[in-house]
């Protein structure tokens, strides 16, 4: 699965309480980084995450890695 943060993301923080091995606050870049741990994350769960962004930022993709 390929995991990504569209530019629109509002860096409220959401994805990083809820899912902390997932997403991790990035303040040297102000940006929300995906970590490695995202892309061998059950399918269900990254929908779940995509889900809960409160922006619609974060994209899911099947059958890609990144």
């Amino acid at each position: 699965m390929k995991v990504e943060i569209m530019d629109y993301c509002i860096r409220c923080g959401l994805c990083v309480e809820f899912y902390p091995t997932l997403f991790a606050l990035n303040f040297v870049e102000d940006r929300i980084d995906v970590l490695p741990a995202a892309m061998q994350a059950e399918e269900s769960v990254l929908r779940q995450v995509a889900l809960d962004c409160a922006v619609g930022a974060i994209s899911v993709k099947k059958g890609e890695t990144k």
